[in-house]
């Protein structure tokens, strides 16, 4: 009995400390400018390290802001680019039984994946909701709200953010 309760107490002691670390690492990446000048790699590095999923080479501008609770719902894959002051949310509270009275605060969290896939741009102060996909080579205009997934070769600007050219293929 006393060794379980050990465990639990180191068990919630590091969890602590690993969410402590997260959030300074977190705070780097996100604000230091001078990452880039050093290398373009370190912003991605320090992400990967709170717990997003990256998989190849990606760039990510300064003054991003992604849910760090959450991070392990974020999935971005190769030759991706984010702008800087983008925001990525990945959880939202959940108002289908929502009432007048209710204390907003009480409301569970819905959480849901947001999946940047091959060579897509999230433009420069752009919102990313939880749940959606932006597909390959796809763009988002600077300043768009995300709700909803954004087909692969497409552009998407506005809030909510709507298709507004599909990208064709190059004829030789």
């Amino acid at each position: 009995m006393a060794k379980s309760t050990i465990s639990i107490i180191i068990s919630k002691v590091f969890g602590r400390f690993k969410a402590v670390i997260n959030w300074y690492l977190f705070k780097i990446a996100k604000n230091w400018v001078i990452l880039n000048n050093i290398s373009k790699s370190i912003r991605p590095f320090i992400w990967k390290l709170t717990g997003v999923q990256i998989n190849g080479k990606v760039s990510i501008g300064y003054d991003v802001y992604y849910d760090i609770g959450n991070a392990s719902h974020i999935i971005i894959e190769d030759g991706v680019w984010i702008a800087s002051r983008t925001l990525l949310l990945c959880h939202k509270r959940d108002l289908r039984n929502y009432c007048i009275d209710d204390d907003y605060n009480k409301l569970p969290h819905i959480k849901r994946n947001i999946i940047l896939k091959r060579g897509c741009c999230v433009g420069m102060g752009a919102i990313v909701m939880p749940g959606v996909t932006i597909g390959e080579g796809a763009i988002v205009g600077a300043g768009a709200v995300v709700v909803k997934d954004v087909p692969a070769w497409s552009i998407v600007t506005g809030s909510p953010a709507k298709v507004i050219k599909k990208i064709k293929t190059r004829e030789n």
